[in-house]
């Protein structure tokens, strides 16, 4: 919208009504422009601290410390530390006697040794391969005078090949610490002088996602028989185009799947959750609400303080201030719950529950727009602000907001499933997108078990190799 000298001058020597006119145009285009730079600001300013974007998609932007200054400095309170300590078992003993006295100068060569102090050094040795030669003996049958040849073990079909310690630390080190192949091969050539073809990588991590299906299916059993779990699912790039990795979890099993999709399709071709009838912790992602799904669900806590802070910052309204107040309050009678070991009295909960509503009653003036009686009536349908999307999703899931006050087995957030997803996206940034499907099939499946292992504190070195030997077992 422009207007020239002299279409302003023109409109200002005209007659009062059409100046009315003018000036009301204007200040209802202002109107649109201010609603258009707030709404421009709060995409610009989001990020994982006010939305529910990722802390991924934060790029370089310094994230605000929530640690008081000036506090004490170290480790925080209850934290056991690691200290290294010495072995009563040491693998070499060194001696160090005295020669002659410091004193006399007499000489101390005969005199017996008396006692002794210990220091130990802890170290790593040079790595170095093992070869072990299998020998299959001939013998001549002394009746038939028929040669007869041992039998190599199953396992051994090639005249030289690397064996399961070697196929667990390649699974280790690409799938548990993300190094890309090329790099495994040359760590390995620097440190053995064998250098193996990324080609024989793939080939191992291949063999073990197929000795690990059968685990994969003990897992997914186990987070059946759950009664609460999280979900989420986070965006990889294979075979160059957008996938998504879901995770099904709790605090000792692990489930990764890959899909093409991220909702309703993707759920399905997974399994779990459509047959699940627990409880999923989860974001508010439509899908979930599939009116098909029998399992009950539970809002994760932290996703709703992040929002609220956006409407805080950029709408200013003070009922999201005083329902992340509420959430905060809830979430330290929570924790006053588990540390005791006592449920929340009913009265708390249900005096919580009756000042959360009325925060939403009172909030209605903030985030319902003004009706405008003098203006033209618009048809269609009215597009909702990010407040009233936040407020309603509060008022439509109040239950599963805040199911963790009653049921003790369920958390106030989704960082169970969170921090199980993180690392992928880790992975992504160290050594890039999935080339195939079924490299992304193959990394899923194994960083579950790995995961999984982590979480019982098994040993995962020990725990890859008794999996390539088919020895491992969950119970």
């Amino acid at each position: 919208m422009k207007y020239t000298k002299k279409q302003i001058k023109q409109i200002s020597e005209g007659k009062p009504s059409e100046i009315a006119d003018f000036i009301t145009m204007l200040l209802g285009h202002i109107e649109k422009l201010e609603k258009r730079v707030q709404e421009l600001e709060r995409q610009v300013g989001s990020n994982s601290s006010n939305s529910n974007k990722p802390p991924s998609s934060d790029g370089l932007r310094k994230p605000q410390s929530l640690r008081v200054p000036g506090g004490k400095s170290g480790a925080p309170k209850g934290h056991k530390g690691h200290t290294l300590n010495m072995s009563a078992t040491p693998d070499g003993i060194e001696w160090h006697t005295p020669e002659v006295c410091s004193n006399c100068d007499h000489s101390l060569l005969d005199v017996p040794v008396q006692g002794f102090k210990r220091r130990q050094v802890v170290d790593i040795p040079v790595p170095r391969l093992i070869f072990t030669e299998h020998r299959s003996a001939s013998k001549c049958c002394p009746n038939c005078r028929k040669i007869q040849n041992g039998p190599f073990p199953n396992h051994i079909k090639a005249p030289v090949q690397y064996g399961e310690s070697w196929s667990a630390w390649c699974a280790y080190l690409h799938t548990y610490q993300h190094i890309p192949l090329e790099r495994i091969s040359q760590l390995f050539g620097d440190l053995t002088g064998h250098r193996p073809s990324e080609g024989t990588l793939l080939s191992h991590l291949g063999k073990l996602s197929l000795k690990l299906e059968p685990i994969e299916g003990e897992i997914r059993k186990n987070l059946f028989g759950s009664k609460v779990v999280h979900a989420d699912e986070t965006g990889i790039r294979t075979e160059g185009k957008l996938h998504w990795l879901h995770t099904v979890s709790n605090g000792n099993w692990t489930l990764y799947n890959v899909h093409t999709k991220r909702g309703k399709e993707a759920f399905n071709s997974i399994g779990f959750l459509p047959a699940y009838k627990g409880t999923v912790v989860h974001d508010f992602w439509k899908s979930y609400f599939n009116d098909r799904y029998r399992f009950t669900h539970a809002l994760c806590g932290v996703h709703l303080l992040r929002e609220c802070q956006g409407i805080i910052d950029y709408d200013k309204h003070q009922w999201a201030s005083k329902m992340q107040a509420l959430l905060r309050e809830a979430l330290l009678e929570k924790k006053r719950a588990l540390t005791s070991g006592i449920p929340i009295e009913k009265e708390a909960i249900s005096s919580l529950e009756s000042r959360y509503d009325k925060i939403l009653e009172l909030g209605k003036k903030e985030w319902l727009p003004p009706i405008n009686r003098d203006g033209p009536v618009k048809r269609g349908r009215k597009a909702k602000t990010k407040a009233a999307n936040l407020a309603e999703r509060f008022i439509l899931h109040k239950a599963d907001i805040l199911r963790f006050l009653k049921d003790g087995l369920v958390p106030f957030d989704n960082s169970q499933a969170e921090r199980d997803i993180r690392m992928v996206k880790v992975k992504e940034k160290i050594s890039g997108s999935f080339r195939t499907m079924q490299g992304a099939e193959q990394f899923a499946r194994i960083r579950g078990f790995i995961s999984t292992a982590r979480k019982q504190g098994r040993d995962l070195l020990s725990s890859i190799i008794d999996v390539n030997k088919g020895q491992f077992s969950f119970s």
